[in-house]
């Protein structure tokens, strides 16, 4: 809570990071492809400086674009479900609930649900505001 004083000032609040609790149905949100994303934090939902988390729900049998983020690195921890998952230059791999992989930045990549209901995983990045490009499908 700010004082009214003038003595003290640490600057705005409103500049910075808000620590507020972030409530799902309740935060931005974007699709990205068949991808649903909520964002939890971010620069645009709560003022993050430096990190952005989303919750990231893909259809049984859907996939997100193939893209790459120049600006960040990622992890991705899968929450529920299976997903297959392509890193360029590595082989695809299979993750579910409580297993983490790390993208690094630039690296073209790609999740697949390949499981029997939809997917869930925490996408976290290094950057307030992520970028991507969306670098077409597969071959």
């Amino acid at each position: 809570m700010r004082s009214s004083s003038s003595e003290g000032n640490e600057g705005n609040q409103e500049d910075g990071p808000r620590p507020i609790v972030m409530r799902s149905g309740e935060v931005p949100t974007d699709t990205y492809g068949a991808a649903r994303l909520e964002w939890l934090t971010s620069r645009a939902a709560n003022g993050a400086r430096e990190i952005s988390v989303a919750r990231t729900t893909i259809g049984v049998g859907e996939r997100n674009p193939r893209h790459r983020h120049p600006n960040c690195e990622e992890v991705l921890y899968v929450l529920s479900g299976e997903i297959e998952h392509f890193v360029a230059g590595t082989p695809r791999v299979r993750m579910t609930a409580g297993e983490a992989i790390l993208i690094p930045r630039d690296a073209v990549h790609q999740a697949f649900n390949v499981g029997a209901a939809p997917v869930q995983v925490l996408a976290i990045f290094s950057h307030a505001e992520r970028e991507s490009v969306i670098v077409g499908e597969e071959d």
